[in-house]
């Protein structure tokens, strides 16, 4: 028997081959009894564009379908002129836009899916909106995240990976209560979305590690020298880190190695699948060969100080 899960990507033609591989190792790690019903929510994609991504899951059980969002409805919300555009808001409406879905994930498009996700997807979400992977400690003194005092959870927790329950969202008014946090915190705003969904949700249910294993924390050899370990600490133990690291659900590429398409060596098992993807999909733009051209200087000036 075939269960369906619905995914949640947002995104616009600025990350299509982050998107591609994306989806592409999303369908590829699936288990036979697993189907995924994919939604794209985005800005205004072109025709070849959907044509294209529509093609990725030619002749296999899975779906896609497309949502094109008005940026009217973000006029004036805060954002900075870099990666974090409106899209970053784009989940906060899944419950609305998605009005027959009771449950749903949504997950970022800088991710790589290395396992079936069926399991996460039970995850029981009882009298809660939504599940993800915890950050950090919620405190003064949080070394990565900002603390807001209007944020009464204990932990702050990742939004980039989120079991939602679409159902009770519509039942409680989510969207409603989202925009009135960015009107009331406005420009304290620093991670936008996710805080959000952290000061706006009153309890959030959590997830493994695995299903947010940093980049960092994958590719350091001992994850408590991982750039990420300084916030992670005060919620996981190292213990913790490294068994999520050595089985990883999905691996994420948020942090100072930044995104394997813009880099000079792209780690191989994205590459793989990277290569997969039609021309229209793995075309860079500017932003990304600049990032190209800044990660090759990095890699020259890590040589040249180990006498490389």
């Amino acid at each position: 028997m075939t269960h369906t899960i619905p995914v949640i990507l947002c995104f616009d033609d600025r990350i299509l081959t982050g998107a591609g591989v994306t989806i592409l190792s999303l369908i590829g790690a699936a288990q036979p009894a697993t189907a995924y019903d994919i939604h794209v929510m985005h800005p205004g994609l072109s025709k070849p564009t959907i044509a294209a991504l529509t093609g990725l899951l030619d002749g296999t059980r899975h779906s896609i379908v497309f949502h094109e969002i008005p940026a009217s409805r973000f006029d004036g919300v805060p954002k900075n002129k870099g990666s974090w555009t409106e899209i970053v808001y784009y989940r906060l409406l899944a419950s609305e836009i998605l009005p027959d879905m009771d449950k749903a994930i949504y997950s970022d498009v800088d991710v790589f899916v290395c396992r079936d996700l069926a399991d996460v997807f039970a995850t029981d979400l009882t009298d809660t909106e939504w599940a993800g992977v915890a950050a950090e400690a919620n405190q003064p003194s949080t070394v990565m995240h900002r603390h807001f005092p209007e944020n009464a959870n204990p932990v702050i927790v990742f939004s980039g990976f989120m079991v939602m329950n679409l159902a009770l969202m519509r039942t409680n008014d989510a969207v409603s209560r989202y925009f009135n946090t960015i009107r009331t915190i406005g420009t304290r705003l620093k991670f936008f979305d996710l805080d959000v969904l952290n000061i706006a949700t009153p309890r959030i249910a959590r997830v493994p590690f695995d299903y947010v294993v940093l980049e960092d924390v994958m590719e350091t050899a001992d994850v408590t020298q991982a750039s990420d370990y300084t916030y992670l600490r005060s919620v996981y133990t190292a213990e913790e880190l490294t068994v999520a690291r050595n089985t990883p659900a999905i691996i994420h590429f948020a942090g100072p190695r930044g995104k394997p398409w813009q880099r000079q060596a792209v780690p191989p098992y994205y590459a793989a699948v990277m290569a997969r993807l039609p021309a229209l999909l793995r075309r860079k733009t500017l932003r990304d060969w600049r990032k190209i051209w800044l990660s090759r200087k990095g890699r020259r000036a890590l040589t040249t100080r180990h006498g490389g």
